[in-house]
């Protein structure tokens, strides 16, 4: 069978081929999910930035 010495050998080899082609498509397909943020986590992060100001000025 193809000179392989098992059945589970050529099975390791299928495998590792499905993998590898599944895990293309994956990153192809989910390759700029998640890098653009949105404006709402900018303002929530300035809001929060005021607020710890707000705070620091308040202290004797």
């Amino acid at each position: 069978m193809l000179g392989f010495s098992d059945l589970w050998v050529l099975v390791s080899y299928v495998l590792t081929i499905c993998c590898t082609v599944f895990c293309l498509i994956y990153g192809i397909v989910n390759w700029h999910k998640g890098i653009a943020e949105k404006d709402g986590d900018y303002r929530e992060e300035i809001r929060w930035e005021k607020e710890e100001i707000e705070l620091i000025e308040k202290l004797p």
